[in-house]
């Protein structure tokens, strides 16, 4: 299976003009992985915009390097802590990444984004006429509609009746439409029931399911990878150590990417999934 980049010319010159017109800039890879390479007008921008706020800025918020402010923020370190031994009980040193700092709260808004951009860079989604569909039973649901929202692409929530009564009423914010279906966090079977109704029904809906979509694995291979890899330099200081594991609580496997990242990179590195 492979990425399709196919260019739809005509419409791909529509979505550029359509950017142009509501000041969106789209970051790379590169600047999500390095925000050096951002630029210095677009950081003296985000000083002024809260880190949750509907802004188109906030796209380039899309990555681990926040500075952890609610308002303000610009980019500093891997935002990150380290798990004390007398916690852990092993002689391995361990380190978390910390999600708290992304737009919505969750690093779901990096997949959603790496999902929806293709379409719009190649032509191939018309946001004029069709609206992205984020199926999932939490944060994906919730990074998709709030990536739309800054694209200007009109979108539909779909997750579970029984998810908290917050996350419904924010995502009533971001959404044209959020459909509950029955269940909990556990009925993932009901979401995509649904999004097969969709596919037949509606012509307008477009469907980005994490769990074939392959940017959501290239999102973590390009960003998340190389941010666990920093953390690894900070904690090995002295050069001694070797990274051994990376552990991931997969759901639709995207995080994986980073995992295949750094079995690349550092040699004996293992992959591990909870």
């Amino acid at each position: 299976m492979k990425i399709d980049l196919s260019i739809h010319e005509a419409q791909r010159k529509k979505n550029i003009q359509r950017c142009k017109e509501r000041g969106i800039l789209l970051p790379t890879y590169a600047q999500m992985r390095d925000p050096s390479k951002i630029p210095e007008s677009v950081k003296t921008e985000l000083k002024g915009i809260g880190l949750w706020e509907v802004h188109s800025r906030n796209l380039f918020r899309v990555n681990w390097h926040n500075e952890p402010k609610e308002k303000g923020g610009v980019f500093g370190d891997v935002n990150y802590f380290e798990l004390p031994r007398e916690l852990t009980g092993t002689k391995a040193r361990i380190g978390a990444v910390v999600g708290k700092w992304f737009p919505t709260g969750a690093h779901k808004v990096g997949a959603a984004y790496s999902c929806l951009v293709p379409g719009l860079v190649t032509g191939q989604f018309d946001p004029s006429t069709k609206k992205a569909v984020w199926p999932s039973t939490g944060n994906y649901c919730r990074g998709g509609a709030y990536i739309s929202r800054l694209l200007s692409c009109p979108s539909v929530a779909i997750l579970p009746a029984e998810m908290s009564r917050e996350r419904f009423e924010w995502l009533a914010t971001m959404a044209e439409e959020v459909i509950a279906t029955p269940g909990c966090e556990s009925n993932v079977k009901e979401i995509f029931d649904k999004c097969v109704e969709i596919q037949k029904t509606r012509p307008d809906a477009v469907i980005f399911n994490q769990f074939d979509q392959l940017p959501n694995h290239l999102w973590h291979y390009s960003v998340t990878g190389p941010a666990l890899e920093e953390v690894f330099g900070k904690m090995n200081a002295g050069g001694t150590a070797h990274l051994a594991l990376s552990m991931y609580s997969s759901g639709s496997a995207g995080t994986l990417g980073a995992g295949s990242y750094l079995k690349e990179k550092h040699n004996g590195a293992r992959v591990g999934v909870g």
